[in-house]
C-alpha cells in the first residue's frame, strides 16, 4: 500500500515538473517575441555555460543583451523577477563573460529581466534593461 502512494506521489510531481516547464518554454517565447517586435536580433535561446544557462542572448544597436526570463502564474506571494536571487545574479554574469568569450566579441554588454505574469490565455510583460550589472569596486 506505501509503495503504491509513492507511486502516485512520484507521479504527480513529475506532473507538476512538466507543467512548469511547459510555463517557462511558453514564457521564454513569449519574451523572444516581445524582444523581435522592438527591433532585437535573437542570436540564442538556452544557452548553456557548463550549469549556467541564458534564456535568450539578444542584440540591438551593438548592445548585446543577456536576458532573464521569469513567469509566474499569480504575483500573490512576489513579482516574477523578485525570485532572481545573488547566486542567479551572480551566474548570469559569469554566463554572459563566457558568451562574450566563447565568440570573441567587443561589444557593450547589459544583462536585462523580463518578467510574464500569466492569468488564464493573457498575460502581461515587464521589460527591465540593465537589470543587473556586476559590483565595481
Amino acid at each position: 500500500m506505501f509503495f503504491l502512494f509513492y507511486l502516485v506521489v512520484m507521479d504527480k510531481k513529475c506532473i507538476i515538473s512538466n507543467i512548469r516547464s511547459d510555463t517557462g518554454q511558453r514564457a521564454e517565447q513569449i519574451a523572444s517575441d516581445y524582444l523581435r517586435t522592438k527591433g532585437f536580433t535573437i542570436r540564442n535561446l538556452n544557452w548553456r555555460a557548463g550549469h549556467r544557462e541564458v534564456d535568450i542572448v539578444a542584440e540591438k544597436n551593438n548592445i548585446l543583451h543577456i536576458v532573464e526570463v521569469r513567469s509566474l502564474n499569480s504575483t500573490y506571494f512576489q513579482q516574477p523577477y523578485q525570485s532572481i536571487n545573488r547566486e542567479k545574479q551572480r551566474n548570469l554574469i559569469q554566463a554572459a563573460n563566457a558568451y562574450i568569450q566563447r565568440y570573441r566579441l567587443r561589444m557593450e554588454i547589459q544583462i536585462d529581466v523580463i518578467s510574464i505574469v500569466f492569468n488564464g490565455d493573457s498575460h502581461t510583460i515587464e521589460y527591465m534593461p540593465n537589470a543587473i550589472y556586476p559590483k565595481t569596486n
